[in-house]
């Protein structure tokens, strides 16, 4: 079986490097464990690095943390369906919400199990997740969440970057503020959370950017690979590394063939049909045992050097290692380093085994 390797020490230490910057600036990191699906080596590794709270949009693994990690805060970051409102009063401390009908059910499910369900109600900031559409919906909810019983209302969240990849702002940052204390002043109190945002909020952090009123931070990527601030964003927190995970795959076939392939064309097995490669004439490639169920696009994934990704397939890698100081034989191990699309799906991947190491 393909290998993942799980540095447990790394990634405590990318937690404990995290939560050191967000806590001179008053934040507190909610460590979000999906990507790791939800593993509680990973979790806990989180928790020791400083991590104050676990955070999930599955709500099944916060159920299982819940019983591994008791007493660790949990926190549900996709809004939960009403029928779930009895799972998640009893394995979540707090959710993610925005409509009405599911703060009923919230609060007569708490009622029920004799709990207090916290909420932090979000707010649309431009990328169309998420979110109430305007400040008067969003106090609206919050006059509504105030008055039921079971529920308390422990703040207002915002979320960027996940699907047209509007980034974090000072506009939009400063609107999100502007809309926390809007339900401040409506409900007559102080809120305890206003929650800024994901790993994508860091490069804002590290600028001492960020509204003062941000106090929470959504943090699953920068401590799981740290890998998109360094590529992606051009920035890093002080003391995170990128060498949390390896891939290890194993060679089925090493040949020479063309590089240009030949016969009639069609899409291949997932309606594609990527341009053909410039002819480079006869090279050595492997063919490794790990596809596309288990990484998910393989430009997510980060060759060792002398191997470059020629495709992919639903169980097969097929590498390019011509260049390779030494080509590897059939039944050898090649390594990668991975992004975090390749990360969530290997680990969701029942055919990827995972090792563990302190």
């Amino acid at each position: 079986m393909p290998r993942l390797i799980v540095n447990l020490s790394h990634i405590r230490r990318n937690a404990e490097a995290v939560c050191r910057l967000c806590a001179g600036r008053g934040i507190s990191v909610a460590g979000v464990v999906k990507g790791a699906c939800g593993a509680p080596a990973v979790a806990r590794a989180m928790v020791q690095g400083g991590c104050g709270q676990l955070a999930s949009s599955r709500l099944s693994q916060l159920e299982r943390l819940r019983a591994a990690l008791p007493g660790v805060s949990t926190l549900l970051i996709r809004m939960p369906l009403p029928r779930e409102a009895g799972r998640v009063v009893r394995a979540c401390d707090l959710s993610l919400n925005t409509e009405e009908a599911t703060l009923w059910a919230l609060s007569a499910a708490a009622v029920s199990a004799g709990v207090t369900h916290g909420v932090i109600l979000m707010y649309e900031l431009g990328d169309l997740r998420e979110g109430l559409p305007s400040v008067e919906a969003l106090v609206s909810l919050a006059r509504t969440a105030e008055a039921l019983p079971g529920i308390r209302l422990a703040g207002v969240g915002g979320t960027l970057n996940d699907i047209y990849g509007i980034s974090p702002s000072p506009d939009n940052m400063a609107a999100l503020a502007a809309a926390f204390h809007r339900v401040e002043q409506a409900v007559g109190r102080r809120l305890d959370i206003l929650s800024g945002g994901s790993t994508t909020a860091l490069p804002m952090l590290l600028r001492d950017a960020l509204p003062p009123e941000i106090n929470h931070l959504r943090i699953g990527e920068a401590i799981l690979t740290g890998r998109d601030l360094p590529d992606l964003w051009g920035c890093q927190v002080p003391g995170c590394g990128c060498d949390t995970l390896t891939l290890e795959a194993r060679v089925i076939e090493r040949n020479v063939k063309p590089t240009v392939p030949w016969g009639g064309r069609s899409q291949n097995g997932f309606g594609e049909a990527p341009p053909l490669p410039p002819d480079r004439g006869p090279r050595a490639r492997a063919i490794l045992n790990v596809g596309r169920c288990d990484v998910g696009e393989v430009s997510q994934l980060i060759c060792p050097p002398g191997v470059s990704v020629i495709g992919a397939s639903s169980d097969h890698l097929v590498v390019d290692v011509e260049d390779c100081p030494q080509a590897p034989e059939v039944g050898e191990a090649l390594t990668f380093r991975l992004f975090y699309q390749a990360m969530l799906y290997a680990f969701q991947s029942e055919d990827v085994e995972k090792v563990y190491m302190e």
